[in-house]
């Protein structure tokens, strides 16, 4: 069971994730710039929030000891933030929602995948699908109607992107260049993590 939620999990890495997001808005095309551009930003904004969590916590030691908080969980928030646009688009019109919906499932089980892997705290993975539902929230406010083939055409592009991520950057995950950032950042050489939370106050 533990290889099958590390596969789920896998799913939710934004190593991968966030590049076949960017394939995918570039897709859209003129004449549909306004899908890529609102889906974009607040996918932006889900990714900056995630970030300046980890980086408080990490450098800083900015966390909640009664929730166990650290920060949003990455994989809880760019995945709904990600797969329920995407798949979306995917669909087609006539299907959309049935597209939003199967993405909003699949984030929910990446999300759930980080609890039984210890990765995150129940608080954490909440907050982080809570996050990355209101940027898809944020899309879906002010929808335009997606061309499908031109997504379905992206798909070559997206698996090659998945390829290249792998085979440019292979032992570097995201966490580590997060940690790296906020060593960097905060002058710490030892980052503040979850056993020192547990241990202030």
């Amino acid at each position: 069971m533990h290889e099958f939620w590390l596969f789920v999990s896998a799913l939710g890495n934004s190593k991968w994730l966030l590049p076949a997001a960017c394939i995918l808005v570039l897709c859209a095309g003129e004449d549909r710039w306004r899908i890529g551009l609102r889906w974009f930003s607040g996918l932006a904004i889900v990714c900056a929030v995630t970030l300046a969590s980890k980086l408080a916590f990490m450098g800083w030691g900015v966390g909640s000891r009664a929730l166990d908080f650290t920060g949003f969980s990455g994989h809880a928030a760019v995945s709904s933030a990600v797969y329920p646009v995407a798949l979306s688009l995917l669909a087609g019109s006539r299907w959309r929602w049935v597209g939003a919906a199967a993405g909003v499932t699949l984030a929910l089980l990446i999300a759930y995948s980080r609890l039984p892997l210890h990765a995150h705290s129940v608080s954490e993975v909440i907050a982080g699908l809570t996050l990355g539902l209101m940027g898809s929230l944020w899309y879906f406010g002010r929808t335009l109607e997606a061309v499908r083939a031109k997504f379905m055409a992206c798909a070559v592009a997206v698996a090659l992107s998945v390829t290249a991520s792998h085979m440019v950057a292979p032992g570097v995950g995201t966490h580590d260049l997060v940690m790296k950032l906020a060593q960097s950042m905060s002058g710490r050489e030892v980052l503040y993590n979850r056993a020192w939370l547990h241990r202030a106050g």
